[in-house]
């Protein structure tokens, strides 16, 4: 069985913050401490995502770079003809 081990984090808060947090933990049936340990989970689960995602992004980006390096792209006049015939396709559907 694994045992939590518990640790104080202690900050500043502007007074009015910190008495609307307590009240807003007290209406939802939750201590501060609580309240601040689903913040500070729901902080690292969306630092988490968003760390993931970068990754996820700069690769993308980058494998683009080297097909671009690999292949030399697509003319710009080629996208503009698809574009102009996705358009028009588009215009004539309406």
């Amino acid at each position: 069985m694994l045992v939590s081990e518990e640790t104080k984090l202690t900050f500043m808060l502007d007074a009015r913050l910190h008495d609307a947090f307590i009240a807003e933990a007290e209406a939802r049936g939750r201590t501060p401490s609580e309240a601040l340990q689903d913040l500070v989970r729901a902080y690292l689960g969306h630092s988490g995502s968003m760390r993931d995602y970068e990754a996820f992004l700069r690769n993308k980006v980058e494998a683009s770079r080297a097909s671009l390096r690999t292949t030399g792209g697509i003319p710009a006049e080629q996208i503009e003809a698809e574009f102009a015939a996705w358009r028009a396709a588009a215009r004539r559907r309406v």
